[in-house]
């Protein structure tokens, strides 16, 4: 069970989702540290299972199949996810630095980010594809696969470099999938004098069968000296035609361990000791392939990042407790299973080899229970023995302290307007605002409790949120001012916290080129944000809810679902895919949105957030005699939102709304989930607006129904989708 916000007095940050993280994740679900909190950093929500890599090439699994879905595996072990690329760390600042975020502070800090692929060969870079990192070679392998679709009909030749273990099993993979391309050939080229150098010889030979009736074409002996456009030179001077090179050699290290000062060994990868720890800063550790073990080298293979897992959740317990480490120890031999391309598998142990389809549904059942146990996951609320929480004081005002205020505004992006004379810039009670002659004062407060850990992201999405009352109303955005409820917390862990969410709100604001004129800030059980807009909009421009007229067109600038899936996240239940479709969407702002509805003269605005599209909807009609007609097939839907919904998935708020079905008919036919996704609460979610011509509505806008007389029938009716 995760620390409570009080009792965390220290980061534990874990950067990369590899197969060692992913299982230490599920342990520290198991058995959390006491007083740590965990935040894992990694590039992507969803991390492959290298094990399973030959068979989703060869077709024989899907993406969810092999893939660890590390942001619902953080939230049900009491983990908190951020999805970023580490660009360097500071050792000694204790500083991680995360692409366009703040920087993350630790206490103690794991590397499992995997390797980056060798493209020194000469040409590499320009024209071939890395299997490694393995997280990348799933989008390249669909590139490949797209680009041989839309390829004639004219003989092609594709290869793979290097025939260690991930070598043989991926051409092997490649030509199951590609077996009924006519006119394509496969090859693979190698230095050694045989495929599977040092495997035993029931392998090598099960292997090279499986080659030979695959039909790929072996170059043995060929020491690749550079790519080209046209295929691979080798170090002999022959040259070997290819319209695609594919490099399974052996992968490289990163280059930010050797300039953050970290002792590196083999090339560049983090040196670590007997306990996973690096050899030069105790407070960092590394497993998997970015790590090397300078006093037991082991080859980069799964089998021994997954094993590293026990060792470094018992090392990092007691390196929070002052405890003597305790030192990793692995098995000199253990089970290999090779894939063999059309669901055969080749293993061996101790010397022993063994092979056929029974061999593979053997590995095929060891892959699907790894994966279950990270995806399937679930430890429940364990209960755990919680002395009492300090008592805060609320009669203070609850207010954060001043030198973490002063010290974390002082360094935010502003955007400075002379008629705005913000508290930031002088000690002043409150925010001093000349508005311009002629225009009219628009305010809105808008507010939430914080949805996710991701405090750098909330902070941005309550910006959107709040301003887009400002522009559904053709306001233009001057300044806003900020509440902050952080939860309770050490004051280091407090001062990360603030600074990851003021430089969300800061840089939004200054995207809206809007004024961050002031605030309050306090601290309390959890975390809540809200944000004041203030904005100007000239008496004859205002836009309203009301308006509308007969035959105007509905339109909308987002998608709808962002309720259900966040509701589904908060039990660790939304799909990688669902959930980075909504941030993508809640970080969008209805900037543009607005710019383009003011070229369309709209007679009637909202934007759709709480009360769900029907109720937002429902106010739109309000006091008229019009009925508007919504296209069901029309409507934006994020990815995974009616599927969740079809599963009795919803909102807290739905049950609320539901009386806004009576108003509502559905025609027969439509998916009943339907219902529901038209009550969904929006998060920042899109403008809705009434247009009477369409013929230059830009992307930014749906087309999503049209409004006629009402004639008595209910005031929204939902139909299969009509053309325009």
């Amino acid at each position: 069970m995760r620390p409570t916000a009080a009792e965390a007095e220290r980061d534990l940050v874990l950067v990369g989702g590899g197969h060692t993280h992913a299982l230490l994740i599920r342990r520290l679900g198991m058995r959390p540290v006491p007083g740590v909190r965990v935040t894992l950093v990694s590039e992507s929500a969803m991390t492959p299972y290298s094990g399973m890599l030959p068979g989703l090439v060869a077709g024989h699994y899907h993406f969810n199949e092999t893939h660890i879905d590390l942001n619902r595996l953080c939230q049900r072990c009491g983990v908190r996810f951020v999805e970023g690329r580490l660009t360097g760390f500071d050792p000694q600042a204790h500083r991680l630095q995360i692409q366009g975020r703040p920087d993350l502070r630790y206490d103690l800090v794991s590397f499992d980010t995997g390797s980056t692929p060798n493209l020194d060969l000469p040409g590499a870079r320009e024209h071939a594809v890395g299997v490694k990192p393995v997280s990348h070679f799933h989008d390249e392998w669909t590139r490949l696969l797209n680009q041989l679709e839309q390829s004639s009909s004219r003989p092609m030749h594709w290869g793979v470099v290097g025939a260690g273990a991930g070598g043989v099993e991926l051409v092997l993979a490649m030509a199951h999938r590609l077996r009924d391309q006519s006119g394509l050939r496969v090859h693979l080229i190698f230095s050694s004098e045989q495929v599977l150098p040092g495997y035993p010889k029931g392998v090598v030979k099960a292997a090279e069968r499986a080659l030979k009736a695959a039909g790929i074409t072996l170059h043995a002996r060929a020491r690749v000296a550079a790519v080209t456009a046209d295929g691979v030179t080798l170090e002999a001077g022959q040259a070997i035609a290819l319209d695609r090179t594919v490099l399974c050699t052996p992968a490289s290290a990163p280059d930010w361990p050797d300039k953050a000062g970290l002792d590196t060994a083999n090339g560049g990868f983090i040196a670590v000791n007997q306990y996973l720890q690096s050899t030069s800063h105790p407070t960092v550790f590394a497993a998997g392939d970015v790590a090397e073990m300078v006093e037991d080298p082991r080859p980069k293979a799964g089998v021994y990042a997954v094993r590293q897992a026990p060792t470094l959740h018992h090392n990092i317990e007691r390196w929070f407790r002052q405890q003597p480490l305790e030192p990793l120890r692995l098995q000199r031999h253990f089970l290999s299973l090779l894939s063999l391309g059309d669901q055969q598998a080749t293993g061996s142990r101790n010397g022993l080899a063994c092979t056929g389809r029974w061999v593979w549904r053997w590995k095929d059942r060891i892959d699907r229970r790894f994966m279950d146990a990270l995806n399937e996951f679930n430890p429940g609320m364990a209960q755990t023995d919680e002395s009492p929480a300090p008592m805060h004081c609320a009669g203070c005002g609850s207010k954060l302290g001043p030198d973490l205020l002063q010290d974390t505004l002082a360094d935010l992006p502003q955007v400075q307007k002379e008629s705005v004379l913000p508290a930031l810039g002088k000690a002043e009670d409150a925010s001093l605002w000349t508005p311009t002659p002629g225009r009219q004062i628009v305010q809105s407060v808008d507010g939430f409790r914080a949805f996710s850990d991701d405090l750098y992201r909330v902070g941005q999405v309550s910006v959107h949120h709040a301003l887009s009352d400002l522009y559904a109303m053709n306001a233009t955005p001057v300044s806003a001012q900020v509440w902050i409820n952080l939860a309770f917390g050490h004051a280091r862990l407090q001062a990360g916290d603030f600074r990851q969410v003021m430089s969300g709100v800061a840089e939004a604001l200054v995207a809206n080129d809007c004024v961050l004129a002031g605030g309050h800030s306090t601290e309390g059980l959890e975390t809540h944000l809200s944000v004041t807009a203030n904005g100007e909009v000239a008496a004859n421009e205002i836009w309203r809810k009301t308006g509308a007229r007969p035959g105007d067109w509905l339109v909308l600038s987002k998608p709808l679902g962002t309720g259900v899936i966040l509701a589904a996240d908060m039990t660790g239940d939304a799909p990688a895919g669902s959930m980075a479709a909504a941030w993508d969407s809640m970080l969008r702002s209805n900037r543009e949105a607005w710019q383009a509805l003011k070229q369309q003269q709209p007679n009637a605005v909202t934007d759709v957030t709480g009360f769900g599209l029907l109720g937002h909807l429902l106010e739109m009609l309000q006091d008229s005699q019009l009925r508007a007609e919504l296209q069901a097939d029309a409507l934006p839907v994020l990815p995974g939102a009616l599927d969740l919904l079809s599963v009795g998935r919803q909102s807290s708020l739905v049950p609320h709304l539901l009386p806004y079905l009576n108003h509502c008919q559905i025609d027969a036919g439509i998916d009943p989930a339907l219902s529901h996704l038209l009550l969904d609460p929006q998060t920042s979610g899109g403008l809705l607006a009434a247009v009477s011509d369409i013929a230059t509505l830009p992307d930014t806008f749906t087309v999503i129904g049209r409004l006629a007389e009402r004639s008595g029938l209910p005031a929204v009716r939902v139909i299969r989708a009509t053309e325009p």
